[in-house]
């Protein structure tokens, strides 16, 4: 005779595991559009509503089977949490979403020169003590004037024992991709707008660690009012604005830093911003120039995002007609979290269909 049996979630974690892991790829959409997702090493921990987890059904000792009542980890209070490695969740989100891999092109950032004392020689300025002693022991225990025994504890140090401390210069690369990150605070920011911003952000940092390694990409946040200024990652979405709005000069901060701060020949370069698309016209204008004759010829992907755009376009407008079906300067609308996953392709497909082609 069978009966259940109740499966804590410690005790269904190994069989949850492998729901997780079986069915990631389905859960792709959900996780983007709804999920939480924290970073924990090379692990990621999401936090989801709405989602069934499965039962599992195991052998009692009678030799019947039984149905757990548990569902797995973490789905007390409505709420499913659970970690997977971060390569596996991009792996996932690739396939789901048909992306292409970033090129790895260039060594990185301007090199940071370095001077490693990894040699030593016989003459230099800065003496190796602990070298020094060492051959001038064996040597003093050699010629007998280091005779514990019979209580000779001289040391003599000749000039051939001294052994001195070389620096040997090394250049590393610091980056092979840097992100630039820019929002509009002239607008609202709170609420929806603030959330389906945050998610395409984080999604945005997630999918360039994973394709260039987490060490190798700099993430830098700009806003802009009137002014355009960098800021600290953790206040690009609390910095208060002083009222007017003028986005042309966050673009143009950008490029001078993408510029003087990194070596275009060996950077990736990203830039995406994050606005309303109440921009005027002349503003807009000096956009469409800077990016045409500046920012697009050295930049591998500049997106443009209107969240939950109200009002007529002119930037939105001036794009598709300049770069209708560039291959570089992307442009959509984040209306909802319904729209998330479009904006995903939009700003990294490599297909220029995901462009938008009609002028609203």
């Amino acid at each position: 005779m069978s009966s259940d049996i109740d499966i804590n979630s410690n005790e269904s974690e190994g069989a949850f595991n492998e729901f997780i892991e079986d069915t990631l790829t389905e859960l792709i959409d959900e996780i983007i559009s709804n999920g939480d997702i924290d970073q924990r090493g090379s692990d990621v921990i999401i936090e989801m509503d709405e989602m069934k987890p499965p039962t599992f059904v195991y052998e009692n000792q009678g030799g019947g089977a039984g149905q757990g009542a548990g569902q797995g980890p973490g789905s007390g209070g409505g709420k499913l949490k659970f970690s997977v490695p971060l390569k596996m969740l991009m792996d996932a989100i690739s396939k789901r979403l048909r992306l292409p891999n970033l090129l790895k092109l260039g060594d990185g950032k301007i090199k940071e020169i370095s001077y490693e004392f990894k040699t030593f020689g016989t003459s230099g300025v800065l003496l190796d003590r602990r070298r020094t002693f060492k051959r001038a022991l064996k040597a003093s225990v050699g010629l007998g004037i280091y005779d514990p025994e019979n209580g000779d504890y001289d040391v003599q140090i000749r000039k051939k024992d001294k052994r001195f401390k070389l620096p040997e210069r090394v250049e590393k690369p610091k980056f092979r991709a840097v992100v630039f990150y820019m929002g509009d605070i002239s607008y609202s920011t709170m609420g929806e707008r603030l959330e389906l911003e945050k998610r395409v952000v984080n999604f945005i940092h997630y999918w360039l660690d994973y394709n260039y390694g987490e060490d190798n990409v700099d993430h830098r946040f700009f806003v802009h009012d009137s002014t355009a200024y960098e800021v600290l990652p953790e206040d690009f979405y609390n910095v208060s604005n002083a009222g007017g709005t003028e986005a042309a000069g966050v673009f143009e901060l950008v490029n001078q830093i993408a510029r003087n701060e990194y070596d275009p020949q060996t950077t990736n370069y990203y830039a995406f911003y994050f606005g309303d698309g109440e921009l005027f016209e002349t503003d807009a204008s000096k956009i469409i120039t800077l990016l045409d004759e500046e920012m697009k010829s050295i930049f591998n992907r500049i997106g443009v995002v209107e969240v939950k755009p109200s009002h007529y376009s002119h930037l939105r407008k001036m794009i598709v007609q300049k770069f209708g079906h560039d291959p570089i300067i992307k442009v959509g609308e984040l209306k909802n979290k319904n729209t998330i996953i479009e904006i995903i392709k939009t700003l990294f497909s490599e297909n220029a269909s995901h462009q938008p082609d009609l002028i609203k």
